[in-house]
């Protein structure tokens, strides 16, 4: 797990067993800070719409997605719903859809 202190947070990797087995994890990049100025907003813009779309198109470094936290309060149902969320779309991508 490859952790980096922020200035005003802590930006964590961690791999998630999400369903499809111990191969092939899903590399689950997790920021906790508190004050989120215009700097957060636009690292997350970017990681949601660039960089995890992108890394994951190449399909060589696994399969990643990005978590803000900001609430301490929120942050466990906040985390249980993001991995869920990412789970039901593993599963969207391997099964038929629903007639």
């Amino acid at each position: 797990m490859a952790r980096k202190p922020g200035p005003t947070g802590r930006i964590s990797s961690w791999q998630v067993d999400d369903g499809n087995g111990n191969n092939d994890p899903l590399h689950l990049v997790v920021e906790i800070k508190g004050y989120r100025g215009e700097d957060a907003k636009e690292k997350k813009a970017t990681m949601d719409t660039y960089w995890v779309p992108g890394v994951n198109h190449l399909k060589t470094y696994g399969r990643w997605a990005f978590a803000e936290f900001t609430d301490v309060f929120q942050m466990q149902a906040d985390f249980e719903k993001k991995v869920a969320d990412q789970f039901n779309r593993m599963l969207e991508s391997v099964l038929p859809a629903k007639q």
